[in-house]
């Protein structure tokens, strides 16, 4: 990835990065060059994708089971 930040230009290497606008957030990988703000993305080069993010904001319904477990082999009766 090549940024931009006051007309230097720097590029981050093996970042895993989500696309949320034109602006890179990510202060851990800026605060090492000495970066405090946002800066402007110039150039992303993928090198793989990670695949979708999960959208699913409903959560599932957890059940007690009735089954008893031997205290000694630790199975099912």
């Amino acid at each position: 990835m090549t940024i931009k930040h006051k007309s230097k230009k720097y590029e981050l290497k093996n970042i895993v990065y989500k696309n949320v606008g034109k602006k890179f957030t990510k202060k851990h990988y800026l605060k090492p060059l000495g970066i405090n703000e946002d800066v402007d993305i110039i150039d992303i080069e993928i090198m793989s994708r990670l695949g979708f993010e999960n959208t699913n904001k409903e959560y599932t319904e957890v059940k007690k089971s009735n089954e008893k477990r031997n205290n000694i082999t630790g199975t099912y009766e």
